[in-house]
């Protein structure tokens, strides 16, 4: 597993104090199976570089990450394969950081991205998923799934019982 860490010493070491990285990454089970929505991480690359800016003691990392994320199908259940790809600027700072600053706070002298890129594609997880050129929906005794389409013009069509008989009514002038 691949933890994508820095110290500040190799930041400072590093030609014009910039790291430029390219990983194929995996997270660990555990984290995966603690989201209840996402069933696996496949094909996740992060690309880009981390900078040590020394006038204010930060570290910018320019990140560019693809993968692929498994989630349930929000009708049949199925996996579905969902691409993803994020583009993020993420600060950490050497220092103390307030909660009101948007900026990570660097364990010690370590700058590590690993526990960022899981957020930030976790944040990428869309709330429904559905299965591509799903036709058939599930049904059951008594109940059947319905597309939103569907189900607004059977209650277009539909009349109330209770008011059948107006239709019979003419006004009469």
């Amino acid at each position: 597993m691949i933890f994508l860490k820095w110290t500040k010493s190799e930041l400072l070491q590093a030609r014009d104090c910039t790291i430029e990285f390219d990983e194929s990454i995996a997270f660990e089970e555990e984290a995966i199976a603690r989201i209840h929505h996402l069933r696996k991480l496949q094909n996740v690359t992060v690309s880009g570089n981390i900078h040590y800016d020394s006038t204010s003691d930060l570290a910018i990392a320019n990140l560019d990450i693809d993968g692929c994320m498994v989630l349930p199908c929000s009708i049949t259940l199925e996996d579905v394969e969902y691409p993803f790809h994020v583009n993020s600027t993420e600060v950490y700072a050497f220092h103390k950081v307030s909660e009101e600053d948007e900026m990570h706070e660097a364990k010690g002298d370590i700058v590590e991205l690993y526990p960022v890129l899981f957020q930030l594609i976790m944040m990428e997880i869309p709330y429904k998923v559905v299965k591509e050129g799903l036709t058939d929906y599930p049904k059951g005794k008594g109940w059947e799934v319905v597309r939103e389409e569907d189900l607004i013009a059977s209650k277009e069509k539909a009349i109330d019982p209770r008011l059948a008989k107006l239709r019979d009514f003419k006004i009469e002038k």
